[in-house]
């Protein structure tokens, strides 16, 4: 090791994931021959000597695109000049922009070349004097007093040659048959390691006590409060290591080739010292989590966090915590903190409060771009809720404080779209009538037509599907809010979709008609639109749907999902797993229309819906008073019915509508006629009454574009897994340089050819099942989830061709679960 690698082992300890930017200052040059070693080490390096204006364009580029996507990259910023030391100077510095994200050198008497120098070379500080007084302080005449030539068979072994580079190397060896690095070993721990015990025998023997010494310093180091007496013995590292160990366990988290052996390794070593028993107590451990039991303390103080109304430090906390090697590996962990981002998720569309001010129409504006969230956020908490076991216990305090808050928002927001409802009729764009709108004109153009009808089909979910589809029907997917039709009730709403409706009595009930056709049934819809279009139509249902009874003479698909309606009537909560596998056959359906050579899919709803953790007493009220009751649902009545402080009347001209009844009554806020609903969709809410129609342009005119994918873990095609949850790198190659974002399938199948796991994180699409790769991406790394009772001997991973199935790259490894 020379002072060039412990320099470069310097300016990466100042770069961590959350500052993965360091502009270097030095107006005498003499950092400027580590460039090349930086470019080495796979640092992106802007040198602002060979022009400013080209070097501000490639650091605005690899800032959008390459750090962006990768947490692992890294940037120096190389400016041969002073720092700025006045605000003039620093509106005048052309990279500023880049400073709020990372850091600067030189910054603090810590940084300077001489401080630099001697931490190098503690037992040289005479020799050292010396030649700072002689002004001979080159990096050749620093490493001539070292003693020897380095450590030759430590740098074979390891492949480094900076102080960061052999230490990890050592830990990444997992056989050594030759052990003439160990004499080497020893003197290098000694200098570099104060307090470490360097006497093993074995590789093993080293490997065991460096991760020991490495992780309790970190621990150590990050401890916000004393250290109990029986730990106190326990080999570390001195005060003035700590950014060197600091550094040294960054990289043992984030390399992917070392990220199960430190798991297994923390855990081992917490184990051994009894950590998570001695820290009990403990309200702060610190900011980082270099322990699995620390997660515990974690989860209180992002809870504490939330009571205390300090969002933005519960947002970095678990921005950190999502980012983390724990979250990667523990199913436990990894779950709670995907709650917290839901949780903060509705607390900031809470924060940013209701648009409560306008006409009805900007409340359905500002409630279509952000309101929406509040309910996304709460259906996708309580959804992955349902999916977890073994939680700990602050996942029952998290729960309440979003259970109270979506409430209270929920309630604000209603009563205030209750005031504005009447304005309906004014706003004939809110009308909510697919075939009117999207489906005639297609027609009419000589396009063949996929109709989805989804029942219970709310805008939140509407957006969501919209925006992953869109990921892969790039610029061809429009989405846009709707008003049902009011009284929101499945037959009145799907048949206004066909046209406008009439309500008329019929057997002291309300049914729609259209002219002097009952359009009552899934059946009359399909005949009327048989009759209105006069082309060739089949009518589906999703559960029952197969692309091979499709014909080929079809114009006009109708397909019907009720779904999402059944899981939330049968099952209440406990059906939002079922909601959610709606939306894949959705969007599974969208891709075989395609393939059937459907030139558009309209997708409409009849109304949304509404869904509480639980009944409360107080919100049944009594029914009012009155005869001729028409339509009875659990949150509105229809006929001759008295006033009372509990509901809200209106008559059917209010709301524009033609309706054989008197008044419509509606329950106020959130308050149900009927004892224990907790679903409903018939009353006033935004919630219940605003609906998606999106449409997809199926066809593209564009030549498809040619790639490759090859899968590979830990950079090689072979290996053995042994964590439920590793990390498989995706890497890609496009033959067209200005080439579009890829969608790809991937499969994993264990010994007997059956699914035992799934892709997951930011690039894996829940709806569409595909694994969306982005074109600048030379490589992704995709994590892959295992099912815990897996216990087979082999996975394969497969990756397959979104649109022609073909086969891309398979990768078969051994599996050996601990």
């Amino acid at each position: 090791m020379d002072i060039q690698g412990y320099i470069l082992d310097h300016w990466l300890a100042k770069m961590k994931p959350e500052s993965p930017v360091l502009t270097i200052y030095d107006k005498d040059g003499i950092y400027y021959d580590l460039l090349p070693l930086a470019k080495e080490k796979g640092i992106k390096v802007i040198d602002t000597t060979k022009g400013l204006l080209n070097a501000r364009l490639s650091a605005s580029r690899f800032w959008c695109n390459e750090l962006s996507l990768n947490k692992d990259s890294r940037m120096i910023i190389y400016r041969k000049r002073s720092m700025p030391t006045n605000n003039r100077d620093w509106v005048e510095e052309p990279f500023m922009s880049f400073f709020k994200s990372g850091q600067v050198f030189p910054y603090g008497p810590q940084d300077g070349y001489e401080n630099i120098c001697r931490t190098f070379l503690p037992a040289k500080q005479k020799e050292l004097d010396q030649l700072f007084k002689q002004g001979s302080t080159s990096f050749n005449m620093i490493n001539a007093l070292l003693d020897g030539a380095a450590y030759p068979e430590l740098e074979h072994l390891t492949s480094g040659k900076s102080f960061a580079e052999m230490t990890v190397g050592l830990l990444s060896q997992t056989q050594c048959a030759d052990m003439k690095w160990l004499k080497e070993w020893k003197v290098f721990a000694t200098a570099q390691y104060p307090g470490l015990d360097s006497n093993g025998v074995s590789l093993k023997d080293v490997q065991l006590k460096l991760w020991a010494y490495l992780l309790f310093s970190e621990f150590v180091f990050d401890l916000p409060e004393e250290l109990p007496d029986n730990l106190t013995s326990v080999a570390m590292a001195p005060e003035q290591m700590k950014e060197k160990v600091y550094l040294i366990c960054d990289k043992l988290r984030n390399q992917i080739n070392l990220r199960e052996t430190y798991v297994r390794m923390a855990n081992k070593i917490a184990e051994q010292l009894n950590l998570q028993e001695v820290f009990a107590k403990s309200k702060h451990l610190g900011d980082r989590v270099t322990f699995c039991f620390e997660n515990s303390v974690e989860y209180d103080r992002f809870i504490s966090y939330l009571k205390e109304g300090k969002q933005d430090d519960a947002t970095v906390l678990c921005k950190k915590n999502l980012s983390d090697v724990w979250c990667q590996e523990d199913l436990e962990v990894a779950t709670f903190w995907k709650l917290a981002e839901h949780t903060l998720t509705l607390l900031a569309c809470i924060h940013q409060g209701i648009k409560s001010d306008g006409t009805l129409k900007e409340l359905v504006d500002w409630y279509a771009e952000s309101g929406c969230m509040a309910d996304y956020a709460f259906r996708r908490y309580h959804t992955d809720l349902l999916g977890a076991i073994n939680m700990p216990k602050q996942v029952k305090e998290l729960t309440g404080i979003v259970n109270s808050r979506y409430h209270e928002f929920t309630e604000r927001a209603v009563k205030i779209y209750q005031r504005s409802i009447t304005q309906l009729k004014d706003f004939p764009v809110l009308k909510n009538q697919g075939c009117l709108q999207k489906v005639y004109p297609a027609l009419e153009e000589g396009k063949k037509v996929v109709f989805v009808m989804v029942d219970a089909f709310r805008f939140e979910m509407g957006k969501n599907f919209s925006e992953q589809i869109e990921r892969s029907y790039r610029e061809r997917v429009d989405f846009s809010p709707r008003i049902s039709y009011l009284p929101s009730v499945t037959r009145f709403c799907m048949a206004n979709h066909l046209d406008d409706i009439v309500l008329v009595e019929k057997s002291g009930k309300l049914q729609p008609s259209i002219g002097v056709d009952a359009i009552i049934t899934p059946e009359d819809r399909v005949d009327y639109l048989r009759n209105k279009t006069g082309v060739e139509i089949q009518d589906v249902r999703l559960e029952d749907w197969n692309a091979s009874v499709v014909s080929d003479s079809t114009r006009l698909l109708i397909v019907r999902s009720v779904g999402i309606d059944t899981a939330g009537e049968n099952d209440k909560l406990n059906g939002l797993a079922a909601m959610e596998r709606e939306m894949i056959r959705l969007a599974r359906l969208i891709e075989d229309c395609k393939r059937l050579k459907f030139d558009m899919a309209v997708i409409v709803a009849d109304h949304g819906f509404m869904l509480q953790p639980a009944f409360r007493v107080s919100d049944q009220i009594q029914k009012p008073a009155g005869n001729d009751i028409v339509l009875e649902e659990s949150r509105m009545l229809a006929g001759n019915l008295n006033d009372s402080p509990d509901t809200l009347s209106f008559t059917p001209a209010q709301f524009g509508a033609n309706i054989s009844a008197m008044k419509l009554v509606y329950a106020k806020d959130y308050t149900v006629f009927r004892r224990g609903e907790v679903y409903y969709h018939e009353g006033l809410s935004l919630q219940e009454n605003i609906v998606p129609i999106i449409t997809v342009k199926l066809q593209e005119e564009k030549q498809r574009q040619q790639y490759r994918v090859s899968l590979t873990y830990k950079d090689k095609t072979e290996g053995t897994v042994y964590m439920h949850r590793p990390i498989i790198d995706v890497n890609t190659a496009f033959s067209d340089l200005f080439a579009d974002d890829v969608n790809i399938r991937i499969t994993v199948v264990g010994d007997d050819g059956s699914s035992i796991g799934r892709p997951e994180g930011k690039f894996y699409n829940d709806v569409t099942e595909l694994v969306d790769i982005p074109a600048d991406a030379a490589k992704i790394r995709q994590p892959i989830s295992i099912d815990d009772d897996y216990n087979g001997h082999t996975i394969t991973v497969t990756a397959f061709d979104a649109e022609t199935n073909a086969t891309l790259s398979v990768l078969r490894l051994n599996f050996e679960s601990e």
